[in-house]
This record gives structure tokens, sequence and C-alpha cells, in this order.
């Protein structure tokens, strides 16, 4: 009998300590990053004569946590990326009944500004090092410009259109105070919103598959 009193005992107390700990992880947090993101690949099928216009970006974001415990958080981002690029393409036809290759300089320019809410799963994997892995989804607004110049002459389109984004991370979080700590994460993301161009790259798709790492600082509150 005696045994199984200390036995709780002991166990009641973990327990104490152990709902302590993940009270004081738990509550409101700010985070703010930046990234690179490269350019997997377009989503859409492309050709050999004119090529998907797939563009690296850069991009910041501010996002928003509530911790409920030390494991689980939800949070909502906000986050602008951006990039441009310049290539030489090929357009190929027949003129007076031959044929000709008119190679064109081809600029893109996009802007990205979104909104994501996510869930995010955090494992400690020392006192101050945790690994964290997390998925967002919602909805993206791109600005877009596509300027082909060929012979003197140049042919622009300018859009802007609202699609669906989502992003998964993976990356780990060194404690630097007892409210900070710097992060470090691969960010696999989706941009549904780019727009279609019709007159200089026909048929091009709205969409692109980026792998961003990102960088950035975050403080409970």
């Amino acid at each position: 009998m005696k045994k199984t009193a200390i036995t709780l005992l002991a166990c009641a107390v973990l327990g104490i300590a152990y709902g302590q700990e993940e009270q004081q992880k738990s509550g409101f947090g700010l985070e703010v990053n930046a990234a690179y993101n490269f350019a997997l690949r377009d989503l859409s099928e492309g050709s050999a004569e004119v090529p998907a216009y797939s563009i690296d970006t850069y991009g910041v974001d501010m996002t928003a946590v509530y911790a409920f415990n030390k494991h689980h958080a939800v949070n909502i981002r906000f986050g602008y990326t951006a990039g441009d690029d310049a290539n030489t393409v090929y357009y190929d036809g027949y003129i007076n009944g031959d044929y000709i290759i008119v190679p064109a300089n081809v600029k893109a320019e996009f802007e990205n500004i979104y909104i994501m809410p996510g869930y995010r799963l955090t494992m400690p994997l020392t006192d101050s090092l945790n690994f964290f892995g997390g998925v967002n989804a919602g909805l993206a607004q791109t600005k877009g410009k596509l300027e082909a110049s060929a012979y003197g002459k140049t042919l622009s389109e300018k859009k802007d259109k609202w699609g669906f984004a989502w992003s998964a991370e993976i990356g780990v979080a060194q404690e630097v105070t007892e409210t900070g700590s710097v992060t470090l994460a691969l960010q696999m993301q989706g941009l549904y919103g780019r727009p279609t161009f019709g007159q200089v790259l026909v048929g091009r798709s709205s969409s692109q598959l980026n792998l961003g790492v990102r960088f950035g600082y975050s403080c409970q509150f």
C-alpha cells in the first residue's frame, strides 16, 4: 500500500510538472520570416519552342501563432513574394511560304500577396532545439506582367488574379531567449493565382510549384 501511494504521488508530481511545462508553452506568438523560393517547375505542359515561365522569387511573411501547448499550434500567415526573369524564346512559323524562326526577348514580373491559415506540430529535440512541421492553405492574389520584344516591336500584357495557395514546411527552431527563437525551414509552396497570358505566351497555366528556404525569428508573448 505504501509503495502504491509513493508511486501515485510520484506520478502526480510528474503530471503537475509536465502540465506546468505545457502551460508555459501555450499562448500567442509572432513570427517574421524571409525566404528565397526556387521554381521547381511550371505546372503547364509548355513546349520546346516556348518554354514555361518558371520564376524564382523572394518573399517575406508575418505569421501570428497560437500554441495550445508545446506540441500543437495554429497560425495565420500574411506574406508577399516577388520575382522577375528574362529569357530569349523562339517563335516559328511561315511567312510568304518561307519557314522562319523569330527570336524574342521575354520578360516576366510577378508579385503575390497571400493569406493562409495553418497548423504546426512541434517536437523538442533538446532543451532548446525544436523540430517542427506545418501545413497552410488559403488565397493568393498575383499581379503579373509579361512582355515580349522582337524586331523593335513589343507586346505587353498585365493581369492580376485571385487563386488558391498552399504550403508545407519542415524546420528547426533554436531558442535564444526564454521567449524568442530563430528558425530555419524548407518550404514547398504552390501558387495558383498566377495570371494566364493569352497573347505573349499562349496557353500558359497560372500555377507554379516552388521550393523555398525560410529564415526567421519568432517570439512568444
